[in-house]
């Protein structure tokens, strides 16, 4: 089965005020559905010379990097064996 359609571009316009659409057709798509149930698409653009096919968008499913936790980006240290570095008489304020 074949199927036709038409490629179109919306031009607006005012006319008495209103706001209106005006539909310029710019070239046709044609559809083949083949018997194995595959469709192929044809687009064709006379203006500016262009005949290409269509094909369905398929999205890429990526896989979420791994969730890196906190003690393996900063490293958990025993407190027994951190030494207190800071001297409140140093403080200046």
């Amino acid at each position: 089965m074949i199927k036709k359609y038409n490629i179109s571009k919306p031009e607006k316009y005012v006319k008495d005020n209103v706001e209106k659409t005006y539909w310029s057709n710019v070239g046709t798509m044609t559809e083949f559905h083949k018997q194995d149930g595959s469709i192929s698409r044809i687009i064709e653009i006379p203006a500016i010379g262009l005949k290409a096919s269509v094909f369905e968008q398929v999205q890429k499913v990526v896989a979420p990097a791994p969730v890196k936790k906190k003690e393996d980006i900063y490293p958990i240290e025993n407190s027994d064996s951190v030494e207190d570095d800071i001297n409140p008489d140093d403080i200046p304020f």
